[in-house]
């Protein structure tokens, strides 16, 4: 098992994530809504692949 147990074989999306009511009062707090925490990390993950990729003329 290596120290990881499957408790729970269902992992719920981020629309999902998003959509449930507890996380409305914890966005709120934290600036964001739904919408722009989904653009933030969207934006977030683009920046990575772009920062990943290697340069023109370096592989």
């Amino acid at each position: 098992m290596d120290g990881y147990i499957a408790c729970c074989r269902y992992e719920p999306s981020l629309d999902e994530l998003l959509a449930d009511e507890m996380m409305t009062p914890v966005l709120k707090s934290a600036g964001f809504d739904p919408r722009s925490l989904k653009d933030m990390m969207a934006q977030t993950a683009r920046r990575l692949e772009e920062r990943e990729r290697p340069a023109e003329g370096e592989e």
